[in-house]
C-alpha cells in the first residue's frame, strides 16, 4: 500500500462546525496548481460509503461508522491518496493535493520485461484476482482492457497494473465493485501472489426482491467461515461457539532431508550407443551403489517438504491472542502460525479439485501468519487493519479473493 506524506492534508477549523458529526467535507484540488479536480473517487476503503467530487472539487461524506477508516482518493492522472483516520477524529474539513502521476521511464528499469495483454495473462489474472470459487463463476472485469501487463523472464514473474479503477460486477452477491488496484503480482518461482488496492461497493439492482433474497443468502455464506468472521470471533472470544477451532503451528527445518541432500545423489549410469546397441562402460557410475533398503530411504526422505510442520494439542481462545486493548479497539499478535478450522461447513468440492485429489471434503482448514511481525487492530465488526499485515494459506488463500469479498460495513 503507498503511504501518503501528511503534509498533503491539511485539517481546517472552521466555525460552526458541530464536533457530533460523523462526517467528512473536504476539496480535492491538482497539487501543482491548486484547480478543482471534478469527479474524483472519494471513498472510505472496503465499504459501501462513498461519493464523487463536484465541478469545484468539493464532496462531503455523512454516517460514518465507528472503528478505524482509509479514506482514499483517486482520478485518473494522479496518485491515489489514502489518509487514514478514526471515527473519534471526525468531523474532519479536509484540503487534498493529488499528485500527478508520472509515467515511468521504459528504458529505465531494474530488470527486463515483455509488456503483454489480456489475451496472454487474462485468464491468470482472473483466477489470482477474482478467484477460482462458485461465485468467481458469475464475476466479470468490465473494462479488463484498462489492465496491461509485464513479465520478467529473469525472475519468472508477473505484474499488472491500470491507469484507472477496475470496475467488477459480482452477480453472485449483488455487488458493483470499484478496485483502485495499486499492486498485483504473481511469483511463478515461489507459487505465491500478491495483491492490493481500495474496493468501493456498490449495490445493484436493488428494485428485484428475489435476487436480493438470494445475494442475502450468498452473502452470508461468503461471511460464515470467512476471516472476518474469524476476527469477529477473536474480538468477542467466541471462536468455538462460532465454529472456529484454532491451533499454533509452527515450521522447523527438515534437518534429516538436509543431511541426505549433501550425502546421496541418485545413481546416474552413464551409457553410449553404438549401432545401435547400448554399451555401458565398466566403472562410470557416479558413486559407490547403494544398499537397495537405503536407496528407497533416501528417495521418500528427498520427497518431502523442506520444513516439518509442528502442531500444538491445545485449543486457543479469542482473548489468548490479544495483547492488549486500545479504546475499542484489540490488538491481535501471534509468532509462528495459526492453523485454523471451520467446523460448521466443509470444504468447496472446487477447491478439491483445484489440486487434482479425490478425496471427501473435510471442514474447512486454513492457515495465517504475520511475515512483518507487526500487531493488527480489531474492532467489534471484524476488521482488522492493516489487512497486509496478515497472509493467509490453505482454504483462504483460495477463498479469499475478490469473487467472495465483502465490505467491511457488511452486517450478516
Amino acid at each position: 500500500m503507498k503511504k501518503v506524506p501528511a503534509i498533503l492534508f491539511s485539517l481546517l477549523s472552521v466555525y460552526g462546525f458541530s464536533f457530533s458529526q460523523p462526517v467528512i467535507k473536504g476539496r480535492v484540488v491538482n497539487g501543482v496548481n491548486s484547480t478543482p479536480v471534478p469527479g474524483s473517487s472519494v471513498f472510505i476503503n472496503n465499504t459501501s460509503k462513498g461519493t464523487t467530487t463536484d465541478k469545484n472539487g468539493y464532496f462531503e461524506l455523512n454516517d460514518i461508522s465507528s472503528g478505524k477508516h482509509e479514506l482514499i482518493i483517486s482520478s485518473i492522472g494522479y496518485e491515489t491518496m489514502v489518509h487514514p483516520f478514526a471515527a473519534e477524529q471526525l468531523p474532519l474539513q479536509l484540503r487534498i493535493e493529488l499528485a500527478v502521476k508520472v509515467k515511468e521511464l521504459k528504458n529505465v528499469t531494474v530488470e527486463p520485461f515483455l509488456e503483454e495483454g489480456w489475451a496472454k495473462w487474462g485468464k491468470m489474472f482472473t483466477e489470482n484476482f477474482m478467484g477460482r470459487t462458485p461465485n468467481a463463476a458469475h464475476c466479470r472485469i468490465k473494462n479488463e482492457k484498462a489492465i496491461r501487463f509485464r513479465y520478467y523472464k529473469k525472475s519468472n514473474r508477473v505484474v499488472a497494473y491500470s491507469d484507472e479503477p477496475l470496475i467488477l460486477e459480482n452477480k453472485a452477491l449483488g455487488y458493483r465493485i470499484s478496485y483502485q488496484m495499486e499492486d498485483f503480482e504473481v511469483n511463478f518461482k515461489t507459487g505465491v501472489t500478491f495483491f492490493a488496492g481500495y474496493p468501493f461497493f456498490e449495490e445493484i439492482d436493488k428494485s428485484r426482491k428475489g435476487l436480493q433474497q438470494k445475494w442475502a443468502r450468498n452473502r452470508d455464506k461468503a461471511y460464515y467461515g470467512s476471516m472476518m468472521h474469524f476476527m469477529y470471533s477473536i474480538y468477542h472470544d467466541s471462536l468455538q461457539q462460532q465454529g472456529f477451532e484454532v491451533r499454533r503451528m509452527s515450521r522447523v527445518p527438515n534437518e534429516e532431508k538436509e543431511r541426505v541432500k549433501k550425502i546421496y545423489r541418485p545413481q546416474r549410469v552413464v551409457t553410449t550407443r553404438m549401432n545401435g546397441i547400448t554399451i555401458t562402460p565398466a566403472g562410470k557410475i557416479d558413486q559407490p551403489k547403494l544398499l537397495q533398503d537405503s536407496s528407497g530411504y533416501y528417495e521418500r526422505i528427498l520427497q518431502q517438504k523442506d520444513y516439518l510442520e509442528i502442531y500444538s494439542r491445545d485449543l486457543l481462545t479469542g482473548d489468548s491472542l490479544i495483547l492488549r486493548e486500545e479504546g475499542e479497539y484489540k490488538i491481535l499478535f501471534f509468532t509462528d502460525y495459526l492453523y485454523i478450522t471451520y467446523k460448521n461447513e466443509m470444504e468447496d468440492p472446487d477447491y478439491i479439485l483445484q489440486f487434482g485429489e479425490s478425496r471427501s471434503p473435510v471442514f474447512q482448514r486454513s492457515y495465517i501468519n504475520m511475515p512483518g511481525q507487526n500487531p493488527v487492530a480489531i474492532d467489534r465488526k471484524g476488521n482488522y487493519y492493516p489487512p497486509q499485515e496478515i497472509f493467509s494459506s490453505a482454504y483462504w488463500g483460495w477463498s479469499e479473493k475478490m469473487a467472495d469479498c465483502l465490505p467491511s460495513d457488511y452486517k450478516p
